[in-house]
């Protein structure tokens, strides 16, 4: 399927090519080179540096290393200094059997009404 040309781009390549006309051999040829020399730069394969993994592998291990010296003092393992206050405040109260039974008995919904 063909289309018909934009008349848009048929103007501006024939204004295109009257600004070509109006310039110097020299200027002309200057221009014809560094076309030829941007090519060139495009169609050359572009070699992949050898240092690009090791830096980056570097650097990961850098931070890595960094990360291990800088980290926080940890607490030795054991149970959370909340589970430790909360088992002082309530350790007699679980030793303690006659607690229980005086929970147990009848005196307690008269001390709670009051």
């Amino acid at each position: 399927m063909t289309t018909a040309p934009d008349p848009l781009d048929l103007r501006a390549k024939a204004l295109h090519a009257s600004a070509l006309a109006h310039l110097s051999a020299p200027v002309m040829a200057r221009l014809r080179d560094a076309r030829r020399a941007a090519s060139a730069a495009v169609d050359e394969p572009r070699r992949a540096s050898w240092r690009s993994p090791w830096l980056a592998g570097g650097a990961v291990a850098a931070a890595l290393a960094l990360a291990v010296v800088l980290r926080p003092e940890t607490a030795p393992p054991g149970p959370p200094a909340a589970a430790v206050l909360a088992e002082e405040s309530t350790g007699p109260l679980q030793e303690d059997p006659g607690f229980y039974l005086w929970l147990a008995s009848a005196d307690v919904p008269l001390l709670a009404l009051e």
